[in-house]
């Protein structure tokens, strides 16, 4: 079956301008459905639909919102109450890096607003919708951070394991309903967000993907996998991480981190 007769003519998708986001539009555009992309800058926004228009002569929605902030949510529903959302790309995310006590609070705060309160308020207001239709998709965008220790991205992973823990649970209720739940948990990404994160990705020993790859892994495994992480080399290091002790796993997490951030 394809995406447009399993889900409908339209898609909505957080954090869709720009690195895994941008690369779910095309990627779904091509499939035929209409897209509605939810971004914090009118002018990515503006860039982006353009392009989806012009090449894939698809009717693209645009909202202007930022989801750090719980009064922009009803943005989001508000233009789209007319439209039949039958497929939920949850993307937008944001981290902070570093030892914990020395972040801002505020930063800590948005990160956990942009990353969790958001991702499972517009998860439900949609699902809602989905369940009396009797069909419908969520994608929800973790990382392989989520799943395991992280030390100096505490705050970052603990959101991204919440990510994994609500989507797999979610999974469990909505099959029954029709409704596909599965969550993405991408390893590093070459995407804008860890361009500017300062850190040296090549002391990880994990393998770097790019944006296009990364969202065809999860949109090949909706409606088949509960959890899927793109590469053999990023899925091995997580089932290993969860093989070995929480003590080595913590003590070797912090020796690598430390040394990719030229921590002293």
């Amino acid at each position: 079956m394809s995406f447009l007769n399993k889900y409908g003519k339209y898609a909505l998708i957080t954090g869709g301008t720009s690195g895994i986001g941008a690369a779910f539009a095309d990627q779904l555009a091509q499939k035929g459905l209409n897209i509605v992309l939810v971004a914090r800058r009118q002018n990515l926004l503006q860039t982006k639909a353009s392009e989806l228009t012009q090449k894939y002569k698809i009717d693209v929605k645009t909202i202007q919102a930022d989801l750090t902030k719980t009064e922009d949510f009803d943005k989001v529903f508000k233009t789209s109450e007319n439209l039949e959302i039958g497929l939920v790309i949850a993307c937008a995310g944001m981290e902070n890096h570093g030892l914990f006590t020395k972040i801002d609070s505020q930063k800590l705060i948005s990160e956990i607003q942009l990353n969790v309160t958001s991702l499972m308020v517009i998860t439900h207001h949609f699902a809602q919708k989905m369940v009396p239709r009797k069909r419908g998709g969520v994608l929800l965008v973790s990382s392989i951070i989520g799943h395991m220790p992280n030390p100096y991205f505490s705050n970052y992973a603990g959101t991204k394991a919440f990510v994994v823990n609500f989507g797999t649970s979610l999974n469990g209720e909505m099959k029954k309903h029709n409704i596909d739940v599965t969550v993405l948990s991408p390893g590093p990404t070459n995407t804008p967000m860890v361009e500017g994160m300062n850190v040296d990705m090549t002391k990880f020993p994990m393998t770097m993907h790019q944006p296009e790859y990364t969202a065809k892994i999860g949109l090949d495994a909706l409606g088949k996998k509960p959890v899927v992480i793109p590469g053999f080399k990023n899925a091995m290091m997580v089932k290993m991480s969860n093989i070995i002790p929480y003590k080595i796993a913590i003590k070797s997490g912090a020796v690598i981190i430390s040394k990719a951030m030229n921590l002293k």
